[in-house]
């Protein structure tokens, strides 16, 4: 259409049809027909085609016109991606794997290489000049030693009488050569010809053969040298820069700047010179002699020496006639021989042999480190599993996460006051209440508010000193006893046999883990209280009741997940009786005043083998454990004992964690309730599928427990296709045995189902 085609109809209303439009009708208001408008004047509209566009700034504008506009623009570009390459560049060149990394290719490109250089010249210059010979006149003289001094001049003075004979026949030897070298040369010429004169009488070949042959063979060296040449001059170059990198790489000295990060805290480096002297100087005559007789035997009494953790671990096959206890009992002066403290070295006796120990020295410092917190403190950590789980308990020594099962497992944990024990104790029993299934008897005798965060947790809870709650502790612990018996008897009622397993132990089963906790336990069986029914209630013997209950436990309440925790400052025999001790399946100690004292909270065995807790440093090793775990965990080559660096957790940190066991406790309690209303009939109506008529009974027992959810419900593991064919038959479903497998069928299930909806 051209731009002055339009239609010159008004597109607008005129005066006159507003005029029209605005008379009165009949039952209008005479107001506003009285109104009158202005005059529309209608202007001319044209059709065209529609209009795309943008709308820009005056900036934007000017950027699209205006090559100035546009040149300041591309300036201000490159200035800031100039900037900004700038800003990455030198980011990457000073960041610390940068430098690390240009160490390192420096150190063995440039460095080792140069170092090992250095070294040659000076065996060189040792070999044939007297700058050795001077050098250790020197040191003889630093050390006043005037016979030595003396020795060394002679050398030094015969020394350089051989090498001025030396150089005397390299004067006379260019006229010494020439002469052998011109009757060499003469003989080989006789030699060759006689022997091409015989072969030429006897008919085998010209008189000189011979000559032809050695001049062949000069050839053929000739030209392997000018074809292999370059692979023997780069084969040969890179030998002599390998031999030059590892003489500079295994030099003494530093090689400054370029020199490899040293461990923080790092004294010695420990190698086999120093470990085989610090074992010299122990004071051990019979070792002693036996490395100073041998200078091989401290090679061979040492395997290899690898990183283990923070630290190095090398294994010891001690001479005859030492046994690693004589090593073991001078811990600390072979830590004084290593430039280490008492608790950075660690003993591992070999359960084979009495001569050979494994040892364990940590980087000066590295035990002093801060622990990562525990897992426990992870808002999303739980619910957990004790027939699954391990219990995160903290870090050995050397570096490994040490897990600890305490299912079925009667616990004991010694320390002195002021060590961490209430927390690396009240740790253990917090992350056992995030398995909603475990019930807890809890028994503070100390009272000071460490453990009221299990308040509404614990099924007891007893806080205090006083005589009142030393009876009730020990009506606690006879009560424990009674509900094993009681579990016993149920266990034998039901035809039960073989171990309590995980779905015989949920909430509600009557076989939950039940685990009875008393803190300051040697408060209990040092106490001179008397029951009010008769008897002792402390005490070291069999008269004491609550010692009869403490060992009923131990000897059988773990096959019914009854378990035992105690926990107990300073173990003596007044306070915490053998037949106690001795019955805990996992034993732990932190810092205790004495070896008898360890052997008392560990046992004969552990301490024998270099179990040390009385090693530890009061005060500055709060929260480390000398755990031996017994059978509760596989520690490596048959060790007995492990030092672990607990996690700490403090009382307002453990508060937050029983919260999240409570809440986790009230859904698995919403979750029984709902799964104790299931209905057969209804569960099987859900899980069979569209067009399906039959399904295998085994089949649909999986499909009913997906459908229940993790815990199963009533379909748990008695719940078998013969329990669901007897259930099935009961209700008068339909099931039919086809080669030799039994199904149920689907059209019956819904049969069924209708005629019960229908008569309710």
């Amino acid at each position: 259409m051209a731009p002055t085609d339009h239609d010159d109809e008004p597109t607008t209303p005129t005066g006159a049809d507003l005029h029209e439009s605005s008379r009165v009708q009949p039952g209008e208001s005479t107001t506003e027909s009285t109104t009158e408008l202005a005059t529309v004047h209608p202007l001319p509209v044209t059709s065209g085609p529609a209009i795309e566009g943008e709308l820009v700034s005056e900036e934007e504008w000017r950027l699209l016109t205006s090559q100035r506009a546009q040149a300041a623009w591309r300036y201000q570009q490159y200035r800031e991606n100039a900037v900004a390459l700038a800003r990455v560049t030198r980011t990457a060149v000073t960041h610390d794997r940068t430098k690390r990394a240009g160490k390192f290719l420096l150190r063995n490109s440039v460095a080792y290489p140069f170092a090992g250089a250095g070294v040659v010249a000076k065996r060189w210059r040792d070999m044939h000049g007297a700058s050795r010979y001077e050098r250790m006149m020197r040191q003889a003289e630093r050390d006043g030693n005037h016979d030595r001094l003396l020795e060394w001049e002679a050398r030094d003075v015969a020394e350089k009488q051989r090498r001025h004979e030396r150089v005397m026949d390299w004067v006379r030897s260019p006229i010494v050569l020439a002469k052998a070298a011109l009757l060499y040369s003469v003989g080989a010429v006789v030699l060759l010809l006689t022997l091409g004169f015989i072969l030429w009488i006897a008919g085998k070949g010209s008189m000189l053969g011979p000559i032809e042959a050695i001049v062949d063979a000069i050839a053929f060296c000739i030209w392997f040298v000018m074809a292999y040449g370059a692979f023997l001059l780069v084969g040969g170059s890179v030998a002599m820069l390998a031999y030059l990198w590892n003489l500079g790489r295994t030099r003494p000295q530093s090689t400054g700047w370029f020199a490899p990060p040293e461990v923080v805290g790092e004294v010695v480096n420990l190698t086999p010179s120093i470990v085989v002297a610090a074992l010299r100087d122990l004071g051990i005559r019979v070792l002693r002699d036996a490395i100073k007789s041998d200078a091989d035997f401290g090679a061979r009494m040492l395997s290899m020496i690898t990183r283990y953790g923070p630290g190095s671990q090398v294994e010891i096959t001690l001479p005859p006639q030492v046994t690693a206890s004589q090593v073991m009992n001078l811990r600390e002066t072979l830590a004084g021989n290593l430039d280490r403290k008492a608790h950075e070295v660690q003993f591992e006796r070999s359960p084979d042999s009495e001569r050979q120990v494994t040892l364990w020295v940590a980087d000066s410092g590295a035990l002093d480190r801060k622990l990562p917190d525990s897992p426990l403190l992870d808002p999303d950590f739980g619910p957990v599993d004790i027939y699954r789980d391990t219990m995160p308990w903290g870090v050995d020594v050397k570096g490994d996460p040490v897990g600890l099962n305490l299912l079925q497992q009667h616990l004991l944990l010694c320390g002195l006051s002021k060590q961490g024990k209430t927390a690396a104790a009240r740790s253990l029993v917090l992350w056992l209440m995030l398995d909603p299934s475990s019930r807890l008897w809890l028994a503070d005798l100390k009272g000071f508010g460490d453990w009221s965060m299990f308040e509404g947790l614990a099924e007891i809870l007893i806080e205090g000193a006083g005589a009142e709650n030393f009876i009730a502790t020990s009506d606690m612990l006879e009560a424990a006893v009674a509900e094993m018996a009681a579990r016993y008897e149920r266990w034998r009622a039901m035809g039960r046999k073989g171990d309590i397993g995980r779905e015989d132990s949920l909430p509600g089963s009557g076989f939950e883990p039940l685990f009875v906790v008393v803190d300051e336990v040697q408060k209990l069986f040092g106490c001179a209280v008397e029951h009010p029914d008769g008897g002792d209630i402390g005490g070291n013997g069999k008269k004491s009741r609550a010692a009869r209950a403490a060992q009923a436990l131990h000897d059988q309440a773990r096959a019914v997940n009854v378990h035992f925790l105690e926990f107990s400052q300073n173990p003596t025999n007044a306070n915490l009786p053998a037949i106690v001790r001795e019955g805990a399946m996992i034993r732990a100690s932190l810092y205790v005043g004495t070896e008898s004292i360890a052997r008392m909270a560990l046992g004969e065995a552990a301490v024998d083998t270099g179990a040390a807790p009385h090693a530890l440093r009061a005060g500055l090793d709060r929260g480390t454990v000398v755990l031996a775990p017994g059978e509760s965990m596989d520690l490596p080559n048959g060790a007995t004992h492990t030092t672990v660096r607990t996690h700490f957790i403090s009382t307002e940190q453990a508060y937050d964690v029983a919260e999240r066991a409570t809440a986790f406790r009230q859904n698995v309690a919403q979750r029984a309730v709902v799964a104790d209303e299931r209905d057969l009939l209804d569960d099987l109506a859900a899980v069979f599928e569209i067009g399906e008529d039959q399904v295998k009974d085994t089949d649909l027992v999986s499909r009913l427990r997906k459908l229940a959810g993790p815990n199963y419900a009533s379909y748990g593991k008695r719940f078998t296709g013969t329990r669901l064919r007897d259930l099935c038959s009961e209700l008068e479903i339909e099931i039919k045995r086809r080669n030799g497998y039994w199904y149920v069928s689907s059209h019956s299930v819904f049969t069924v189902r209708g005629a019960r909806d229908a008569s309710e």
